[in-house]
């Protein structure tokens, strides 16, 4: 933005001198007179970095209006190469193209004697600005400050020694910004963007001034209606809108969404494999205190506090469809936060009403299962990536209430250790009492199991955990518990499996924890992570294997269990072939003694009919 607003000034300077110098010299060879002093204005200002070309300059000298089309500001390679061998070369270099620049109501005749420019309106319109950002190390941003880059208002002493701006509108603005500074080069690109920067001052005073940014009273930008297809065609990305002002240091962003192109059936078709269908919508965004001056001189996001509020984030997946094993090992969201390629450093970022879904298709149950997080409120302090930052502080540290399935009270404490080179994380958290009924809905469909009855007093966990193992220890209360073992019949309808069921109840599960005798069964968490589980897999199975002990059912335990209803399936299977052979032989007796009771009957009919 910095040198958006340099190159601004660069246009307006330019363009005024274009304006005085055809006022003055109203003759046959006022041309070469005017590109000369172009050409002068812009080697100076740039250290021959930069040229410049149009098509047409109108000038009205009367109504001191002026309008300049087809302008482009075109950056020489050769001399950006000389530079950086002698370790002078900027971080940024530019590509400007502007449709059509108009200046309205200047006051140029003043101008030439007094040196004092005055100009009520600045429009710049459809300007395309690319930017191409390597960042060298030579270029330490204080160094580069006192050194290198003279102030505006030094550059345009012989010229002006004051300048004052009313209002400069950009409409349209199409914008690229390349970053070259990592391996993988990243390009992000804008448009439809609207910049307004009131009341610019360009003098020594206003270079002091601390109210102004760049010599302006405000900057607006501000994006309405944005929309963007993702590079794989599955979602559409929308804004509402889009506003930032440096006077009111607030970045805003309303109806931010991330829409999927087909609904859940079409979208698994589409892709014919099981992937995670993502529906998102964040209702208000804000960044405030936001580090203008570090963003535009060295492209770094630093801020006090992003809040979040009023979203929706609704996953969706069907594992009906096959899954494509991919090892997401390194890809824990802190560490993908270490991969963005803008550097960032935001001291907190606030979640407030957020609702989080999670719902899955079993092919198994032919139902389909939903996990949800509903009212989330907390903070994330020290969202870094940026090395620096982390040098000083290399935590992050999440505080987190959310209420699963809208009854079951949760708080969670995350702490991610930013510079482990195996993601390493803790997390510890707390749920408060509720009806275990209630995590039917997501029991039933994706576990095959349903929980007849389970008073849930409280839940408190601890654990550490890396990319790769998870250990701790779970303290899980609770009373009256009682399950039972599902199966789909023929008929897709999910039944209870009455034996097995009963088994579970009597022999295998702690009905309570503390037990009548009051003895607690603590749950030790143990769990390593399969190469392609996913972070919130390894949460909730890390969780799983501390409830599983909790209620009675170790691994070793889980063993025997499925050797003995194994045993006893076949025995019980054996029992019932028995007995179908069985029955099998006492209908055939049967069938034999009633044939035998038909042939007496029909000798002595024939008998009697003898005798008669």
């Amino acid at each position: 933005m910095k040198r958006i607003i340099l190159w601004i000034s660069g246009i307006v300077i330019i363009a005024i001198i274009a304006f005085l110098v055809l006022t003055k010299y109203l003759s046959n060879n006022w041309r070469p007179l005017l590109e000369e002093q172009l050409k002068k204005a812009v080697l100076s200002s740039t250290d021959s970095l930069y040229r410049i070309e149009y098509k047409t300059l109108d000038i009205h000298p009367i109504n001191g209006n002026l309008k300049l089309t087809h302008f482009k500001l075109i950056p020489d390679t050769t001399v950006y190469k000389k530079l950086d061998a002698k370790q002078a070369a900027p971080d940024n270099l530019y590509e400007l193209e502007v449709a059509a620049l108009v200046i309205k109501n200047a006051n140029a005749k003043e101008a030439v004697t007094t040196k004092e420019l005055k100009v009520a309106d600045i429009i710049i319109d459809k300007p395309t600005l690319i930017i191409y950002n390597n960042r060298r190390d030579y270029n330490d941003i204080v160094k580069v400050e006192k050194e290198n880059n003279k102030p505006l208002h030094q550059l345009i002493k012989d010229i002006f020694k004051d300048v004052n701006v009313g209002k400069i509108e950009l409409r349209d603005i199409n914008f690229t910004f390349v970053n070259q500074s990592n391996i993988n080069q990243k390009r992000t690109s804008l448009k439809n963007l609207d910049i307004t920067i009131t009341d610019i001052k360009i003098d020594s005073s206003a270079a002091l001034d601390k109210s102004r940014v760049y010599y302006t009273k405000d900057v607006t930008l501000n994006i309405k209606d944005y929309k963007i297809v993702t590079p794989d065609s599955l979602y559409i990305i929308k804004l509402e809108n889009l506003n930032f002002s440096t006077s009111k240091n607030l970045l805003s962003l309303k109806k931010v969404k991330l829409e999927p192109r087909f609904n859940k059936n079409q979208f698994h078709k589409k892709i014919g494999y099981a992937q995670d269908r993502y529906d998102l919508t964040f209702n208000e965004i804000n960044i405030m205190g936001f580090d203008f001056d570090l963003f535009l001189n060295r492209q770094k996001l630093y801020a006090k506090t992003l809040s979040i509020s009023n979203a929706k984030i609704d996953v969706y997946n069907n594992n009906a469809y096959r899954k494509i094993i991919k090892n997401k090992t390194g890809k824990f969201p802190h560490q993908q936060l270490l991969k963005l390629a803008l550097d960032m450093k935001i001291d907190e970022l606030q979640l407030k009403k957020v609702d989080i879904s999670y719902s899955e298709f079993d092919q198994k149950s032919k139902q389909v299962g939903k996990i949800d997080f509903l009212n989330t409120n907390g903070t994330i302090k020290n969202v870094a990536n940026d090395k620096k930052a982390l040098i000083q502080n290399p935590k992050m540290i999440a505080h987190l209430r959310s209420s699963i399935f809208g009854k079951a009270p949760l708080t969670l404490q995350m702490t991610f250790y930013m510079n482990s080179k195996i993601g390493e994380f803790d997390y510890q958290g707390h749920i408060g009492s509720f009806n275990g009924t209630a995590i039917n809905q997501i029991v039933k469909p994706l576990g095959m199991a349903e929980i007849i009855s389970a008073d849930i007093q409280k839940m408190d966990f601890n654990i550490k955990a890396n990319q790769n193992i998870a250990r701790g220890l779970m303290l899980f209360y609770y009373k009256d518990l009682k399950v039972n073992v599902l199966k789909r019949d023929e008929d897709g309808k999910l039944k209870k499996q009455g034996f097995v069921s009963t088994l579970a109840n009597i022999f295998v599960l702690n009905t309570q924890n503390p037990n009548l005798n009051g003895e607690f069964t603590k749950g030790n968490i143990y769990y390593v992570r399969p190469a392609e589980a996913s972070f919130f897999s390894f949460l909730w199975k890390s969780l799983f294997t501390g409830i599983k002990e909790s209620v009675g059912v170790s691994n070793e335990k889980e063993k025997s269990l499925k050797n003995t209803v194994s045993k006893v399936g076949n025995a019980i299977d054996s029992f019932k072939g028995d007995i179908e052979t069985i029955k099998e032989k006492v209908h055939n007796r049967k069938e034999r003694r009633q044939q035998r009771h038909e042939e007496k009957r029909q000798e002595k009919e024939a008998q009697k009919a003898e005798v008669n």
